[in-house]
């Protein structure tokens, strides 16, 4: 996940270096700062998030800065330990963004991405996937994104822990199961095919999977990868010996909506977070 910056808004609100790159926030206090005076200065919310009909975002944003924080709460994969002060924090600071009305609420993910070309907030909160598409508009005269720019960058170290992010990505699978000489070499054919062409599966934004990419002078030419490339080394996913991530995720997704939209004490969400994940890891 990335902070795709609407740089004209920046610029409106105050929040540009002498250099040019945006100013981002270095604290959970420094944050809510910034977002008021974005809001006071252009009228319009810092945050672009799809907060409708959505779990992930939700919880990529817990998971980054539970990470931040160096919170070990899955360091026994089996059970969770997430109704703790550092999760109890970052609920807070987006329960704040949203009461403040410094995120646009009730969209989902496409009308969020529409929001954000049409210029409706300054930080749309969205994957590497995006960032051929927002160039692309950034480079098109009368769009939002063309008037003063945009940039990429990944989330802002808002803790003084570990210099972390949550990624995760995509795996292609071979079921074990006998097959003949030639069903196997058209598999090597065709994952040998995705190997060889990593770069052009990395020009939409991806993160490329074959490091001889990652180094190669054609990624790094490539719009904004020198502002994302550390994502290579900043990513941190959950330990591969947790299982059903996604059902996890879905669970923290609905404790964290009832609990910044107000439908529920943060307290309360984190206690049932928590039992239901170790509920939910118990009977598997």
């Amino acid at each position: 996940m990335l902070y795709h910056i609407n740089m004209d808004l920046f610029k409106k609100a105050e929040l540009v270096n002498a250099d040019g790159t945006p100013k981002l926030p270095t604290s959970p206090e420094e944050l809510l700062a910034q977002a008021k005076q974005f809001k006071e200065k252009t009228g319009k919310p810092y945050f672009v998030q799809n907060l409708a009909n959505e779990v992930a975002l939700y919880t990529r944003n817990l998971y980054t800065y539970l990470f931040q924080q160096d919170s070990a709460f899955f360091a026994d994969p089996k059970q969770v330990k997430i109704n703790t002060p550092e999760a109890k924090k970052v609920l807070e600071m987006y329960k704040a963004i949203y009461d403040n009305g410094d995120t646009v609420k009730d969209l989902d993910y496409a009308a969020s991405i529409n929001a954000f070309l049409a210029g409706e907030g300054g930080v749309h909160l969205n994957g590497t996937w995006v960032i051929g598409d927002y160039n692309a508009s950034s480079e098109t005269a009368g769009t939002a994104l063309n008037k003063g720019g945009y940039a990429v960058y990944p989330y802002p170290q808002l803790f003084a822990g570990k210099k972390a992010q949550y990624a995760d990505g995509h795996s292609w699978a071979v079921s074990t199961k006998d097959r003949s000489d030639e069903e196997n070499a058209a598999i090597g054919k065709f994952l040998k095919f995705f190997h060889d062409n990593d770069f052009d599966w990395s020009r939409t934004g991806h993160l490329p999977a074959v490091k001889a990419v990652l180094d190669s002078k054609e990624f790094k030419a490539l719009p904004h990868r020198d502002t994302i490339a550390s994502i290579a080394t900043l990513g941190t996913a959950l330990p591969s010996t947790v299982q059903r991530q996604f059902a996890i995720q879905d669970i923290i997704g609905q404790e964290m909506s009832a609990a910044i939209t107000g439908q529920k004490d943060v307290d309360a969400a984190l206690t049932d977070m928590e039992s239901r994940i170790n509920e939910l890891l118990a009977n598997i």
